[in-house]
């Protein structure tokens, strides 16, 4: 085993090939959804905008592009983060709806015992599919996602206190980035 293998703090998915860094992100402006590749950011010299209306952003600078873990987001300078798995949240909600409608139904229609089996079933592919799946680090402030570059280990899964602190922060960053770039 390799000292990479063994460390659950890769961003990497273990039995797939890495991800290049990148940034995703939502334009505060243009509200486009847009990908950043760190090859693109080396173009750009550091300096993030927006491709549609050109809203210049934090940037990550030029050092830190793709180079080492995240401290700092390139799109609004916020420096904390959170670590969750890299998953459509709304192909998962679908996932477990379906899984609970079949369930329930091999239950009511076969047996208890067998629709007790097909649900530990579900929950194997599923565990399965949690230790396959990238972790990727995501901002509190601005929701930028983070796909390919070494996790930081001062990273940790989403905290909901946290999130109601940004609540507030979130709409002062946008009242403020709005009204100097309008």
């Amino acid at each position: 085993m390799t000292a990479n293998s063994a460390n659950p703090s890769s961003s990497s998915a273990p039995f797939g090939p890495r991800t290049p860094a990148s940034v995703q992100f939502l334009c505060p402006r243009c509200e486009e959804m847009f990908l950043c590749s760190a090859g693109d950011l080396g173009a750009m010299e550091g300096r993030l905008s927006c491709p549609h209306c050109r809203l210049p952003l934090a940037g990550p600078g030029k050092s830190s592009v793709g180079t080492r873990a995240i401290d700092r987001c390139w799109v609004c300078g916020n420096e904390q983060f959170y670590v969750q798995k890299d998953f459509n949240r709304e192909l998962g909600f679908m996932i477990v709806l379906f899984s609970a409608v079949i369930v329930s139904l091999v239950m009511l229609l076969i047996d208890h015992i067998f629709g007790v089996a097909c649900l530990m079933g579900i929950a194997a592919v599923d565990w399965m599919a949690y230790r396959m799946l990238a972790n990727v680090t995501v901002c509190y402030l601005c929701q930028s996602i983070y796909r390919g570059l070494p996790l930081n280990p001062e990273h940790h899964g989403f905290y909901l206190g946290y999130e109601e602190k940004y609540k507030k922060r979130r709409r002062e960053w946008l009242a403020a980035l709005l009204g100097e770039a309008s």
